[in-house]
């Protein structure tokens, strides 16, 4: 691939030119300062939220936590605490539900507490980022007279017909009709201008820079779990050997690996003879992908490398942490030679029909947007899933004195005790200044591992279990660009990345809602999203690999992030006459360091992505999320698991548990 073309001033820095201390500016067609800078500043000041100019969507920069909404988290870590009245100031404002947590699993919360007590239950909602949603996350630009959002945490609702009995109720509660997954969402758009998946191979670890795009008119199949990145000749039974061999051969691998590559996908030389079916079955889930590969077949680690992040920002980490029984369920290499094929065909292995997940230009940020309205019809007009697209929030309706449901804002929870047997008490940090508000009941909707140290008061046993939760960090990143003709001179639309410092790129959804539609012509801006996963990889526990990536996302400065975002597209769309500062006119880092839930067992110091089967004694959530008074826990980690339809159903779970004693 022959070096891209870039200006004088590729390096130049987003940062100093677009941003103001981590906060990012709108997008209105040349990148000038926004109003909401000065009214947010850089701790979210108490008046902030009730500016007519507050609107933090359309914000850049450093975003998911970002600075500003975790540091009081790490001083409660630490010891420092908040439980002295006379170190705050009591508002004298007392509510029906206390929420602690704004995202998905909050917001559900209060619309069935409010749903059981009736429109005039007083509720209030309080958070510590300057959006609600949590990690369902809006980026929303506005450039040359387009509005273009895209998704900055979670992505889509995946399967929705075997969502469980209340998330399915709160879907159709709030008007989403899943129904319409196939005809909101464009499948043949990309395809008709022959756009097709690719693979990046970075000079660092392939020895030179190479983009290999998938065959021109080759589909991928409907046997997959989300948006494809991967060309579909490389896709799990998507391709013959020639395809496969055609594809590689245009790679910068050695004959070898690329005939061990071939076996992986086409061999009948099974790896474990010896093992019956269930036997494979029971192995593979006790084993990563990466020992698979290493120990069981023998791959070299040219092949390694080459598989290493395959679906890595599907998955949340890479191969070395992923059960092998995982990554053959969703299409890495190797179930033709074990003769599984057609066991991961069965209902109970086979991953749905991707056409049927539904998705929102913002992912499920449109969810906490609907949900919002509900509890809150002041904030927005309008009353279906079609109009939540583009409807513009007045925050300032938020936090109304006199409103049944007010959200709060860049206010931290510190402290929450029981008065008596009928008061819990929140105190809360905003602006710098302790506040009180006291409330019948409360539920404890935010990260299970940081409860211990805001209600001190919870029995040991269950602190040390809240205290145990794990979650792998993440990071999703927006760019805005002015065009894509790159992509369609180089036929892409998406790319996987297994050396570079971001894992895969792909162009923004192609969606069509009655008020919002994703560009369709290349000469047209556009967002692409990519993918971080900050792990180390290797014989590293997964809960070291956990802490080691928060600590990277923690002291790793936006211009590190936005670097890496100008090179790595410039290095794989050169070819196609991108330029990263002429081109990219925005970019928003979503950064997790607590991004997905998953169940993780201490004894073999292994995650999970089906811990439900684990038993009682090594499922820690369930003595976390224990009621405790008129104290109730939500939130994904108390499913352990990192889906939407888990955050609302722990909600209803924690619901009731208090609505059942009230």
């Amino acid at each position: 691939m022959k070096k891209p073309t870039q200006s004088s001033d590729m390096n130049r820095d987003i940062t100093r030119r677009d941003f103001l201390n981590g906060v990012g500016i709108a997008v209105t067609g040349s990148l000038v300062s926004n109003p909401l800078s000065a009214a947010i500043g850089n701790s979210g000041a108490p008046s902030a939220q009730m500016s007519a100019e507050y609107y933090p969507p359309v914000l850049s920069g450093m975003r998911g936590s970002h600075p500003g909404s975790f540091e009081l988290a790490h001083r409660l870590r630490d010891g420092e605490r908040f439980d002295d009245p006379s170190a705050s100031v009591g508002l004298g404002e007392v509510y029906d539900l206390i929420v602690v947590g704004g995202g998905i699993s909050g917001l559900a919360a209060a619309y069935f507490f409010q749903k059981a007590r009736g429109p005039d239950a007083r509720i209030l909602i309080v958070d510590n980022h300057d959006d609600f949603g949590g990690h369902a996350k809006r980026n929303e630009y506005h450039y040359k007279d387009h509005m273009l959002i895209e998704l900055g945490g979670t992505a889509y609702i995946e399967n929705p017909r075997e969502y469980p009995e209340n998330a399915r109720m709160l879907l159709d509660e709030l008007g989403i009709d899943t129904g319409q997954a196939r005809d909101v969402f464009d499948h043949d758009r990309y395809n008709d201008l022959n756009l097709r998946g690719s693979v990046f191979f970075d000079k660092e670890t392939f020895g030179e820079d190479r983009l290999v795009t998938g065959k021109p008119g080759l589909r991928n199949t409907d046997y997959q779990t989300a948006y494809i990145t991967l060309p579909a000749e490389l896709e799990h039974s998507a391709g013959n050997e020639d395809d496969i061999r055609a594809f590689l051969a245009r790679a910068p691998v050695s004959e070898s690996a690329r005939d061990e590559i071939v076996d992986l996908f086409c061999s009948d030389t099974d790896p474990m003879p010896h093992l019956s079916v269930p036997g494979k079955l029971s192995a593979l889930r006790k084993i990563s992908y990466l020992r698979y590969l290493e120990e069981v077949v023998g791959a070299s680690k040219e092949t390694v490398d080459f598989l290493r992040m395959w679906r890595a920002s599907y998955m949340g980490n890479g191969v070395d942490l992923t059960p092998a029984f995982a990554a053959l369920r969703y299409g890495l290499p190797g179930a033709k030679g074990l003769g599984l094929v057609d066991e991961f065909r069965k209902p109970r292995h086979q991953p749905h029909n991707y056409k049927d997940d539904f998705h929102f230009p913002d992912g499920n940020a449109s969810i906490a947007r609907m949900l919002v309205r509900k509890l809150i019809p002041a904030v927005a007009p309008g009353n279906s899933m079609h109009d939540i697209v583009s409807a513009r929030f007045d925050y300032s309706q938020l936090d109304r004195s006199g409103s049944p449901v007010r959200i709060r804002l860049n206010a931290t929870a510190a402290n929450v005790r029981h008065l008596d047997n009928d008061t819990v008490e929140m105190t809360y940090l905003e602006g710098g200044q302790g506040k009180r508000v006291r409330g019948s009941h409360c539920v404890l909707a935010c990260y299970h591992s940081v409860v211990p140290h805001i209600c001190p008061e919870l029995p040991v046993q269950q602190k040390d279990a809240l205290a145990k939760t794990r979650r792998m960090p993440l990071v999703s990143v927006s760019v805005l660009l002015d065009n894509w003709t790159a992509f369609e001179k180089l036929g892409i639309k998406s790319a996987y990345c297994p050396g570079s410092f971001y894992c895969d790129m792909k162009l923004t959804y192609p969606l069509r809602f009655n008020d919002y539609q994703t560009p369709g012509r290349p000469e047209q801006p556009i967002t692409i999203r990519m993918y971080r996963i900050p792990l180390p990889g290797g014989e590293i526990p997964a809960e070291e690999q956990f802490r080691l990536g928060r600590h990277e996302l923690l002291a790793m400065p936006f211009e590190t992030f936005e670097h890496h975002v100008r090179d790595q597209l410039g290095r794989m769309l050169g070819d196609g006459g991108f330029d990263s500062t002429r081109d990219i006119q925005g970019i928003s880092v979503n950064r997790w360091p607590h991004g997905y839930a998953v169940g993780y067992d201490y004894e073999t110091e292994q995650m999970n992505y089906w811990s439900e089967a684990w038993p009682d004694e090594k499922r820690l959530w369930l003595a976390g999320r224990q009621r405790f008074g008129r104290i109730a826990v939500a939130n994904s980690d108390a499913g352990a698991s990192a889906m939407t339809e888990s955050a609302i159903e722990q909600a209803w779970r924690a619901t009731q548990d208090l609505l059942d004693d009230s």
